[in-house]
């Protein structure tokens, strides 16, 4: 019987295969304007085993250490600064294996990278701010625009930790030390001396006597319900909580140091008192750093982390340190009125740089509401000899005294004190004016003739025109860093890892600006 054969299928087959194809350079793929290229020019010639070690260990799943960190940096223009995401993007985007020779370092490759980095990152950060400034985008660093910004640490709002509160709970309990020793020595007849502060220390040597005698009288200690301690034991454990809660205290405040706060999780955050902004829709304080920059022609070529909330105080070590890195100071430095004191005027000129920072009260002579102030002493008339004439019409020349003060930077400050020679006897309008016996008028001279410098060169062409830099270029780089690259909280803990992370998103800042500069020049010269 004859059969039909049919060798025809009843469904389409299709290839699963993937023919290999030309060309192996994995650079032929990318852009032509892709930011890799210009990342490679911007960091060509650099020296970078100057900064992490190049050799290989033995093992055979180590990396060279420069090529994990032009690679981190190339994460950090991009705006990637998770290292496991890198670790990921080194397997699947075409331009970190092309940076990595497809190599595919892991997370923690990255890190330990990271960990020698710390160190060198300065030199890292003014090596590559630098070259692109002065050599590639030929900057004029005369002209430099500060500002701050404070960044939210990684910790919890809520893991503060005040040194105002601990001080006050520390007298308090140097009260009830003081009547516990009294009583001890009472008791027993002990002579153990009574202070007005007491350290953990004072109480250890006590418990550790106590603790002795309760050993050579065989007393048992017992704890828990239904039993009846002795009396030994009772003074044992109480100045045993002391000693714990002394110790608790000690450990705080030398943390602390000098600030006024820190946080429980990074015991280097400071609470700071964020603006309200979008970033911050509470208006409580927080666990922040107070970061600063330097920007120059839209590159930022000084920037540093620091603890302090208050920003005139990160003026004049902000200054060293640019003097350090680059062998010059800035001739004018502009800034806000954050950093118009007078410890800052007089450091700029003893350094030969023009006073060009506000301060406090720059410009309210033209401010309408603030000019209905009339009992503001700034608001008054000032006649022919240089003397402030009130709104009664009294004009205050009776010098009275002078008020000397040192500055946090041990700089004398005299104000003289001036009062009308009736001392404001049958003035109408004291009440308004003033709420203690007579009104008195302080006079700095030479803090006056610095702000008055300050306005002559803020009223000039250059000087208004600074002034509109400042607001675009510095307050333009944080906008940049904060929505553009995402960067509004730290992920990393402790100074060092801390500085590290800014300067790196710094760098990267740098980077991305240089690239925008690369497509512009192209664009013209085609």
């Amino acid at each position: 019987m004859l059969q039909n054969q049919f060798n025809q299928t009843n469904y389409n087959h299709y290839s699963g295969f993937v023919q290999l194809s030309l060309p192996f350079d994995l650079s032929v793929k990318i852009d032509s304007n892709d930011p890799v290229f210009s990342f490679l020019e911007a960091v060509e010639g650099i020296d970078f085993s100057k900064f992490v070690k190049i050799t290989r260990s033995n093992n055979t799943h180590s990396h060279d250490r420069v090529m994990l960190l032009k690679t981190l940096l190339f994460a950090f223009q991009e705006g990637n600064r998770s290292l496991t995401k890198i670790a990921q993007l080194c397997k699947t985007d075409i331009r970190y294996m092309y940076l990595t020779n497809e190599e595919c370092p892991s997370a923690m490759a990255f890190q330990r990278m990271t960990e020698q980095l710390k160190e060198s990152i300065d030199d890292v950060f003014f090596t590559i701010s630098k070259h692109i400034a002065r050599d590639l985008m030929l900057c004029d660093t005369d002209v430099q625009y500060i500002d701050g910004t404070k960044i939210e640490a990684n910790a919890h709002k809520n893991s503060f930790v005040y040194k105002k509160r601990i001080m006050n709970a520390e007298t308090r309990l140097f009260e009830r030390i003081t009547e516990d020793i009294y009583r001890l020595n009472e008791t027993y007849e002990y002579h153990y001396p009574v202070k007005g502060k007491y350290e953990a220390f004072d109480m250890g040597v006590i418990c550790q006597y106590l603790m002795e005698v309760i050993t050579c009288q065989n007393i048992q200690l017992v704890y828990g319900k239904g039993k009846r301690k002795s009396e030994f034991q009772r003074f044992y454990d109480l100045f045993l909580g002391y000693y714990i809660k002394l110790n608790e205290y000690e450990f705080w405040l030398n943390i602390m140091g000098k600030r006024n706060s820190c946080s429980k999780i990074d015991h280097d955050a400071t609470f700071m008192a964020t603006k309200y902004d979008y970033y911050n829709q509470t208006g409580v304080t927080r666990p922040c750093y107070n970061c600063q920059i330097a920007v120059c022609n839209g590159i930022i070529t000084n920037s540093d982390v620091f603890q302090n909330p208050a920003d005139q105080h990160t003026w004049i070590p902000f200054m060293d340190r640019y003097e350090e890195a680059y062998g010059e100071r800035p001739k004018y430095p502009v800034a806000d009125a954050g950093y118009g004191s007078y410890d800052n005027y007089l450091y700029n000129v003893e350094h030969e740089m023009e006073l060009v920072q506000k301060f406090s009260m720059y410009g309210k002579e033209e401010d309408k509401q603030f000019k209905k102030r009339k009992f503001n002493s700034l608001n008054w008339k000032i006649n022919e000899e240089g003397f402030k004439i009130c709104p009664d019409g009294r004009v205050f020349d009776q010098y009275g005294y002078d008020r000397i003060q040192y500055t946090r930077n041990d700089n004398l400050s005299i104000t003289q004190i001036y009062t009308e020679k009736n001392h404001c006897e049958g003035c109408p309008l004291k009440e308004e004016c003033t709420k203690g016996k007579y009104r008195t008028c302080g006079k700095n001279v030479i803090l006056n003739e610095l702000q008055e410098k300050v306005k002559e060169n803020l009223s000039t062409s250059e000087g208004q025109e600074m002034k509109k830099e400042r607001s675009i270029q510095v307050e333009g780089a944080f906008g940049v860093i904060k929505q553009d690259m995402g960067f509004t909280r730290f992920t990393r803990k402790g100074m060092k890892s801390v500085k590290m992370e800014f300067l790196l998103v710094c760098i990267g800042y740098n980077l991305r600006k240089y690239h925008l500069y690369r497509i512009k020049t192209d664009k013209k010269e085609a």
